[in-house]
């Protein structure tokens, strides 16, 4: 079955318009909305490549060509859904072959960024995802900023 059609998110343009809609239903609140559009903003500025699509509420991937590196998998740093979850992606995959790895950072740099998400409050014991909701009423999304932005100087310099 495909994923496409009017009822999923697929362009700029429909990220807007469900963020506006969420808000007007009162699914989402105004702070909500907005800090997903400073999310959306900042990833955009930070990122070599943004993907929409494939859910059915304001959502994006963010992707960084110095953290993919030779993968032949296509990591996104992470993933929003406004009314579901942020996600770091798990890079231990590269590093699960008997070969060079394809990506120029270490191991233990994405171990570093997982522990810092790790410590956002809401964040669960171990866990690559928290609701964006807690990440928000937490008011920890410029701390998540802080911390992507920290992970990916460092792929970008060591690519």
């Amino acid at each position: 079955m495909s994923r496409t059609g009017p009822e999923y998110v697929e362009s700029e343009s429909e990220l807007y318009q469900d963020l506006d809609l969420k808000r007007k239903q009162g699914q989402i609140s105004e702070e909500v909305s907005q800090a997903f559009i400073d999310l959306y903003d900042f990833a955009q500025d930070l990122g070599d490549d943004i993907e929409i699509g494939e859910a059915k509420n304001a959502n994006f991937r963010m992707f960084v060509d110095a953290h993919r590196g030779d993968y032949q998998n296509n990591p996104s740093v992470f993933s929003a859904n406004v009314s579901g979850l942020v996600k770091i992606w798990p890079a231990k995959m590269p590093y699960n072959r008997e070969s060079e790895p394809p990506v120029g950072w270490d191991e233990q740099d994405y171990v570093d960024f997982k522990h810092a998400f790790q410590s956002l409050r809401g964040v669960p014991r171990g866990d690559q995802e928290v609701s964006f909701q807690t990440l928000v009423t937490e008011r920890d999304l410029e701390e998540f900023k802080s911390i992507v932005e920290d992970y990916v100087t460092i792929c970008r310099e060591k690519s």
